[in-house]
């Protein structure tokens, strides 16, 4: 049977689960994520991840309790109101995601992110708050999304973009808030 785009899509977050843990080395990742995007059929994609765990299923870092642990999707936007919600480390970040700070404030640290496909959409969106992106060295930004009484600055320093660097589509609106993103080489001055 022949694959679909979101057949690929599922088998690149199970891959990038697996290298977020450390069940595969990222030469490991890249090989198979290259497969994934080029698999035609399902039989293509099966041994993939034949020896990694499902991230749905029980034992693939979930609950202790036996239960699946329901695994994030990017239809489901990650808000932080009148608190402070920071993402880092190795984690899958998704074709498409949205973060929202309302009377807060998020920080999206991509620095050592997965990027599950080398173009990625984040809608960042900030209503009396602040949505913050610490982007890697090589990756090109687009920040396409509107304010209303706020601000939004993206980086002009740093290392130049990379040909084979992740692309970061930024959208949504600021009202009232702030949407800055930071190039890792700022943020490494500005976090000290």
């Amino acid at each position: 049977m022949r694959a679909a785009d979101e057949d690929r899509d599922r088998t690149a977050a199970v891959l990038a689960e697996a290298l977020a843990h450390g069940r595969l080395a990222p030469e490991e990742h890249a090989e198979r994520l290259e497969a994934a995007y080029a698999a035609r059929t399902l039989a293509e994609l099966a041994p993939l991840t034949r020896d990694l765990p499902a991230v749905d299923q029980p034992g693939a870092g979930g609950p202790s309790d036996g239960t699946a642990a329901r695994p994030w999707t990017a239809a489901e936007p990650v808000v932080a109101v009148l608190s402070k919600l920071r993402r880092g480390g190795q984690w899958p970040v998704p074709p498409r995601s949205a973060f929202r700070a309302r009377f807060g404030a998020v920080v999206l640290d991509l620095r050592h992110a997965v990027f599950t496909r080398q173009e990625v959409v984040i809608e960042a969106s900030s209503f009396c708050g602040k949505v913050e992106l610490v982007v890697p060295d090589g990756a090109r930004v687009y920040d396409t999304g509107t304010v209303l009484l706020g601000k939004r600055s993206t980086p002009v320093g740093g290392s130049p973009a990379a040909a084979d660097g992740p692309v970061i589509r930024i959208t949504g609106r600021s009202v009232l808030g702030h949407i800055r993103v930071v190039s890792e080489y700022d943020a490494h001055h500005w976090l000290g």
